[in-house]
């Protein structure tokens, strides 16, 4: 058994282990029992812009995918305006789900403040951070790569390329589960599936359009073989 499958093993174990706790939390989410900040609109407008500035890397690929852009950027746009502006999901699946009083709200870890507004974390939106943080580091580190390459007609295949054959579209995928993980909403939960549905078919596409545009498929085949799509 070779290292990637002990890793993922043990992933799926700890994601079984953690399982009882993280529905706890969505159902907690679901029902209102959480600190909802309303208004925020200097908050909403920079973490979308942190965020969405994750694609510009991508604007600079020869085929440029702008549905999937499109759902990534609605991802992010719609996930600040309910933390930070008007959390439209919470309050319906508040009223829903819980009529008559919701769960017990989950610790609190880490408490900051920000542009003036104090912001409280537990562990769950600790896990959700560290899971975007992950993505954000993928992205960049696989872009830079990219980048000094200088060569477009290359085939890339070590580095970040030599773990995952699309690091940014991988990181992306991270950047949103990581913030379901942190926000269990309606909204993301509904979300999530559409976008991780697009990107895996948007890297399933373009391994096809580079199979057809190669002068030497094998390279491409044995680099698929020996590399994982994602993770």
């Amino acid at each position: 058994m070779n290292k990637r499958k002990i890793v993922l093993i043990i992933i799926g174990i700890l994601i079984l282990l953690a399982l009882p706790s993280f529905l706890e939390r969505v159902y907690i989410y679901l029902t209102g029992d959480i600190n909802i900040v309303t208004g925020r609109w200097d908050l909403v407008l920079l973490n979308s812009v942190l965020f969405l500035a994750f694609l510009v890397p991508l604007s600079f690929r020869k085929r440029i995918e702008w549905k999937s852009m499109g759902i990534y950027s609605a991802f992010i746009a719609s996930l600040f305006i309910e933390m930070y502006g008007v959390p439209f999901a919470i309050y319906l699946s508040s009223a829903a789900l819980s009529p008559g009083g919701a769960a017990a709200s989950q610790e609190v870890i880490l408490s900051f403040t920000i542009l003036g507004q104090t912001l409280t974390m537990g562990t769950w939106e600790i896990i959700g951070s560290a899971i975007s943080i992950i993505g954000m580091f993928i992205i960049a580190v696989a872009w830079i790569q990219l980048y000094r390459s200088k060569q477009d007609e290359e085939l890339v295949t070590s580095g970040m390329y030599s773990y995952s054959r699309h690091p940014q579209y991988l990181g992306i995928m991270l950047i949103a589960v990581g913030w379901f993980v942190h926000w269990p909403s309606i909204l993301t939960i509904g979300m999530l599936p559409v976008l991780v549905y697009f990107y895996y078919n948007l890297a399933v596409d373009e391994e096809k359009e580079v199979m057809e545009n190669l002068e030497n498929e094998n390279k491409y085949k044995e680099y698929m073989e020996s590399t994982p799509r994602f993770i």
